[in-house]
């Protein structure tokens, strides 16, 4: 399924790991590195690499923290607001390939079950 997935957004133009950094700006407008890496739960300098590549590439832009000047705000740029359109199309479609068969009383239960572990994830850090 990583594979297939890969292979869809790879036409696109972006892996994996950057359509994951783009989706967390993308709810998070205005984060910072650290808070990318942390999310994500990778290094800091991983989140860099990324950042400047997507930079490059006019995906996002870095604008000075108001209140720290050595920390930078992540945004999204027009472009990756559309290439999100496009990626969202795409992972919708291995959604559903993924959750073919299911009830949606199914789905109301996993999704409980997961809330569930993610709480006991976070109480345990």
């Amino acid at each position: 399924m990583h594979k297939r997935f890969d292979q869809s957004v790879a036409a696109i133009g972006i892996t994996r790991s950057q359509w994951t950094l783009v989706a967390v700006i993308a709810r998070r407008p205005g984060v910072t590195q650290r808070e990318v890496a942390e999310i994500l739960e990778i290094s800091e300098a991983s989140v860099g690499r990324s950042i400047d590549r997507l930079c490059s590439d006019g995906m996002l832009v870095r604008k000075p923290k108001e209140d720290d000047r050595r920390a930078y705000c992540i945004h999204l740029t027009d472009a990756a607001d559309a290439l999100l359109d496009r990626i969202s199309t795409v992972a919708e479609a291995h959604e559903e390939a993924l959750f073919a068969g299911f009830e949606p009383d199914d789905l109301a239960r996993l999704e409980g079950y997961l809330d569930k572990l993610a709480a006991n994830v976070a109480a345990a850090k």
